[in-house]
């Protein structure tokens, strides 16, 4: 016999959204064909918050009116908690009867005045009734009457019917926001902004209607920062279909088509399928008006995919802006008034509120000038022996053009000695640049020197260029510089071979500290005039300072190489440069911009480019985890642990999908994953790390209800932690006699588990971790209570 509160039980551990609802539909016709009253009511109620929240909320009009009808039939059925719930679903239903043009106005007005009647008998107060009328006022455009509510919604004290108080201030930004009050509405949002309210709606909804009030506020920061956040918890629940129009106002008025682009084509199959009209009137709007922006800006052809569809901008905006004109037609039919239709065109005509809003720092643009090198500078000199042992930077190569010195004598003996270089002479060429001091043949002799000694010569070279002026060829020669002391860093044998002739004196200094690589860096993206050549020096010194873990300095570089890059026109390079950005953002904490640079990347990225997809692709799978959006990280550390020909690290990627899938409560395919771990660990030879995974895979398995699955392999498992050293090793056997103590608790074992409980607070204790002693005591005084003999 089929159980409808475990139904119910089983739906509310599922999101909202379609398999939630068919659910509930089965447990209501199964209630329905019993005829148990209570049970019928029950579903319905929850079917009824099911249809809002899962984008069906047109069907919550029949299960709420059959709620209201068994209410006023027979209110003893209803306990207190459902007689709040009723109530409370009134307001849903009243804003719901707004987004439909075929619910008669007369009959929102109705439900409304009913709301107010049934709160009043409640001895409810009267906050959520203002804030109701106020939004039904100002959508038939009464603003005065919108003003009135507005006013006691603002001065009336919440009650247990108020919206909670993340949501609360919503409509109130809203209507602010419409008036022009953006201080008012950014200052009333500031609770939820900084993360302390948060619902099932929250912090979304609120980001989203603060989108142009911070534009138009000079909050620019703020503004990208809280579209970014906002679109990805959106894009995380397929369910919600709200405040998408805001986004794409936003983008299409502060310079942002493409990603705005982006959106529309993701989103627009979603909304036709689910959103209520009035939420598919205000999307089609903002669509055409960014399809428009795309059409002045001269790309009216452009091919644009729509799920299987593929039309042009030009196109796709005749047929949006048609729609939302239809209906906001019948909207106002249904009103009586034009405020919708205005509404439509004063968002389709829209103009921008900013010529360009960088959404994150690395999308700042850049304007490209002074490539041109300056007349009397020294042509970098080519094809020389040294160039072949100076490391080429092979993913980030720059051009560089320096003209001929003016000096004639300088010139002249560069022009023989690179003859000679280039007859393979090179021991010649050297003689005749010996005790040079000119910046230009300094350079020249370097790229003809063994690397410890050229690494002397530059730096020579770079003192000389500085005090003659030449900042090409000084960018040139601290390019070159920087990459040279890179190669040694990464290649200790060069350091050791050193040509036989070498003096003492050359051999006297380190060829370079990690500071002089920087400095020289440094030194090229500040003083070049040459984009590429900057934008290597950026890129480059970005990646030194990550993988020497400076990641804040790290960003700033980066941040320039990938804008540069981007100006340039070399896709595949600022590809590269975002890997390195990612992993720099994460380390500093700035989650969002590291999955965005880590999702450009990967878009980015050659597919055979395994080396940094991976790299991104970890990037933003920590990024997502951080994020809380747990299931697009666990698809991301699964692809990885197929992806990873290292077992190490394919190791690291399965434990991080077995601590996914225990927080999702996938809790025996967590096991699974651990299990995945541990033999890959094993192969690694990372005993300790092989250990951890162990111990979490046998917790896994007791959450999974196979308790004694687990307790059969505890002793295998404490034995190999016993033949490990250190302190990881000691809190593993200690969380394990934990472990051990919850699985024979819930065999009923209890004398065993106070037995490895006592010894998880002795071993808890020892290593000085006082909270978990603390939750192996309290397991321990239950255990040892009277009624557990």
């Amino acid at each position: 016999m089929i159980d409808i509160d475990d139904l119910i039980d089983e739906a509310s551990d599922l999101p909202y959204g379609e398999a939630r609802t068919l659910l509930l539909e089965q447990a209501l016709r199964h209630a329905e064909s019993g005829g148990d009253r209570e049970q019928i009511l029950a579903v319905r109620m929850e079917l009824t918050e099911a249809y809002q929240f899962g984008s069906e909320p047109a069907k919550s009009f029949a299960t709420f009116s059959r709620c209201v009808a068994d209410f006023d039939a027979d209110p003893e059925l209803f306990d207190d908690w459902q007689t709040h719930t009723l109530l409370w679903q009134y307001k849903w239903i009243v804003d719901s009867m707004r987004d439909f043009p075929q619910v008669p106005l007369g009959r929102a007005h109705d439900a409304l005045a009913e709301m107010e009647r049934r709160y009043r008998e409640a001895g409810a107060g009267l906050h959520a009734v203002h804030a109701q009328r106020c939004m039904v006022a100002g959508h038939v455009g009464d603003r005065a009457a919108a003003e009135e509510h507005f006013h006691h919604w603002t001065i009336t004290p919440r009650d247990e019917m108020s919206d909670c108080e993340g949501c609360d201030p919503d409509g109130k930004i809203m209507h602010l926001a419409a008036l022009g009050r953006d201080e008012e509405a950014a200052a009333l949002a500031a609770p939820v902004v900084a993360g302390h309210l948060t619902c099932e709606n929250q912090p979304q909804s609120i980001l989203s209607c603060l989108l142009l009030p911070y534009v138009r506020t000079g909050r620019h920061a703020e503004a990208a920062q809280a579209h970014l956040k906002a679109y990805r918890l959106i894009q995380a629940l397929p369910h919600y279909t709200s405040n998408l129009d805001l986004h794409l106002e936003f983008l299409a008025r502060t310079g942002n088509e493409n990603r705005g682009l982006e959106i529309l084509q993701r989103e627009l199959p979603r909304l036709e399928e689910r959103a209520s009209p009035h939420t598919l009137m205000s999307f089609l709007a903002a669509a055409g008006l960014l399809l428009r922006r795309l059409e002045e800006l001269g790309h009216g052809d452009l091919a644009v995919a729509v799920g299987a569809a593929e039309t042009s901008v030009a196109a796709l905006r005749a047929d949006v802006t048609g729609r939302a004109r239809e209906l906001a037609v019948a909207f106002d039919t249904r009103n009586g008034t034009l405020e919708q239709s205005s509404r439509i065109e004063a968002c389709l005509t829209a103009q921008p509120l900013v010529d360009y809003l960088p959404l994150v720092p690395h999308a700042r643009r850049v304007t490209l000038s002074g490539t041109a090198p300056q007349a009397g500078q020294t042509a970098a000199p080519e094809a020389l022996s040294t160039a072949d042992t100076l490391p080429s930077v092979e993913r980030l190569s720059p051009s560089s053009a320096e003209a001929s010195p003016a000096d004639p004598v300088v010139a002249e003996l560069g022009r023989l000695a690179q003859e000679h270089a280039e007859a393979g002479r090179r021991q010649e060429a050297l003689d005749l640049l010996a005790g040079t001091r000119d910046g230009s043949l300094l350079f020249l002799r370097a790229r003809l020197e063994e690397p410890v000694v050229a690494a002397h010569t530059l730096r020579a070279a770079r003192v000389a260029l500085r005090a003659q002026g030449d900042l090409a060829l000084l960018a040139t020669a601290a390019l070159t510089h920087g990459e040279l002391l890179r190669h040694l860093a990464t290649n200790p044998q060069d350091v050791q071979d050193v040509a036989p002739d070498t003096t003492p004196d050359e051999l006297a200094e380190e060829p370079g500290s990690l500071e002089e690589l920087l400095a020289a860096y440094g030194e090229a993206a500040a003083v070049s005039r040459n984009p590429e050549q900057r934008a290597v020096a950026h890129a480059v010194r970005g990646e030194v300072l990550v993988a020497v873990d400076r990641p804040e300095e790290a960003a700033e570089d980066l941040i320039e190489a990938v804008a540069l890059f981007t100006a340039l026109g070399s896709t595949a390079n600022a590809a590269l440069a975002r890997v390195d950005l990612a992993a720099a953002y994460l380390s500093t904490e700035r989650v969002v911009e590291a999955a965005i640079a880590a999702e450009e990347a990967l878009g980015l990225l050659e597919p055979g480019d395994y080396d940094n997809r991976v790299n991104a692709q970890w990037t933003r799978a920590h990024a997502r985890r951080l994020l809380d959006e747990r299931e697009a990280a666990l698809a991301d550390f699964t692809e990885l642990a197929g992806q990873y020909t290292e077992p190490i690290r394919a190791a690291r990627a399965w434990e991080a999908a077995g601590m996914l899938l225990g927080e999702l409560d996938r809790d025996e395919e967590s096991a699974g994953a651990f299990s995945q771990a541990v033999q890959n660990y094993v192969d690694a030879g990372a005993r300790d790390e092989a250990g951890t995974a162990m111990r979490k895979q046998l917790s896994a398995l007791y959450w999974a209800d196979q308790a004694k699955a687990a307790l059969d392999a505890v002793a295998p498992v404490r034995e190999f932690l016993r033949t490990l050293d250190g302190e990881q090793a000691a809190f593993e056997l200690a969380a394990l006699d934990y472990d051990e103590a919850r699985m024979l608790l819930s065999l009923d074992r209890h004398e065993e588990a106070a037995i490895r409980a006592r010894a998880a607070v002795a071993a808890f204790t020892a290593l000085d971790l006082e909270d978990l002693a603390e939750a192996a005591a309290d397991l321990l005084e239950h255990l040892e209570q009277p009624d557990q003999d």
